[in-house]
């Protein structure tokens, strides 16, 4: 049988965490505008908000590239073992990155055992929601359960005709350099009660995602050593970069529920210009004032922040 080639070509990384990083389907929203008609701005009655943040501890993503065989791998019953066989070794060897990420990760883990990510997500959205006057968010409540029965019972609980859902993460790059913190906002519309039917909420009308990255500004490429930066100090560097990645994006989703389908059509636009920050490369929205060489930039999957860790 032929010699397996285990090749990095672009292949998606695998996010690995003690809960999915992956924002729950709460509502659907496969082909929701990232930008909101005038019309859904303002609403009477405001709107009711769900924050979940389900983590309770940093996670860690691996990077194991693609498994594939030479041109020559022939096809047949020898080509289904092949298939059969690379699918395993891709099984296999994302569980054996993910056993090496969760070794290398403890102490950080560690470091941040004391430290209050969810307080500082429910800070950081009350305080964002609040700047959009039109938002007019009703009640704010933070859950650290991202099942459907729980969504169910906040959507039946509540008398607002829109509801916000804002569900966070927040994990290592797979080289440990980066620290990134994720945003999901969908906004649905609530289906009021019918007879012995609950409330409900449409597919979401409204979904933007923003990614806000710190990075190391002097990094190894021994993961281990990018661990100890990060957890030295009690972990002083990574509690920092948490907060100042919350207060990129307590300033980041304001400006995404403003931004308008024009902006948008420019972000895209051939000749606008291009940056590229924390292995991303995209057309540029804005660079950070204060100096520190961060940048904004728009991608396939949303706004990405990125600024170095102080």
């Amino acid at each position: 049988m032929r010699n397996f080639i285990c090749a990095a070509l672009a292949a998606p990384t695998v996010l690995v965490a003690p809960v999915s990083l992956a924002a729950p389907k709460a509502p659907d929203a496969p082909d929701a505008p990232a930008t909101l008609a005038e019309k859904d701005r303002a609403v009477a009655g405001g709107r009711a908000v769900q924050i979940v943040l389900a983590q309770q501890q940093i996670a860690t993503s691996v990077d194991i590239g693609r498994v594939m065989t030479d041109d020559s791998g022939g096809g047949g019953l020898l080509g289904m073992l092949i298939i059969s066989g690379m699918d395993d070794k891709r099984e296999r060897m994302t569980e054996n990155a993910q056993q090496r990420a969760d070794a290398t990760v403890v102490p950080l883990r560690e470091a941040l055992g004391d430290f209050d990510v969810a307080a500082l997500a429910l800070a950081s959205t009350e305080r964002a929601l609040a700047i959009p006057q039109w938002f007019a968010p009703q009640r704010i409540l933070l859950s650290a359960d991202a099942s459907p029965a729980v969504r169910s019972a906040f959507v039946a609980d509540g008398e607002t005709p829109q509801i916000a859902f804002i569900t966070y993460n927040y994990g290592l790059s797979p080289d440990f350099t980066q620290i990134r913190v994720n945003a999901d906002i969908r906004l649905a519309r609530r289906v009021a009660a019918k007879g012995d039917k609950a409330a409900t909420v449409t597919p979401a009308f409204y979904r933007q995602t923003i990614t806000s990255i710190i990075e190391l500004p002097k990094r190894s490429y021994d993961h281990g050593e990018n661990v100890a930066l990060w957890s030295a100090a009690d972990g002083a560097l990574a509690k920092s970069s948490l907060t100042v990645a919350f207060a990129e994006l307590e300033r980041l989703i304001p400006y995404a529920l403003n931004l308008a389908p024009a902006e948008l059509k420019a972000f895209d636009a051939k000749d606008r210009e291009k940056a590229f920050g924390a292995g991303l490369y995209g057309p540029l929205v804005s660079r950070a004032e204060d100096g520190s060489g961060g940048l904004l930039i728009w991608t396939k999957n949303g706004l990405v922040n990125v600024r170095p860790a102080r």
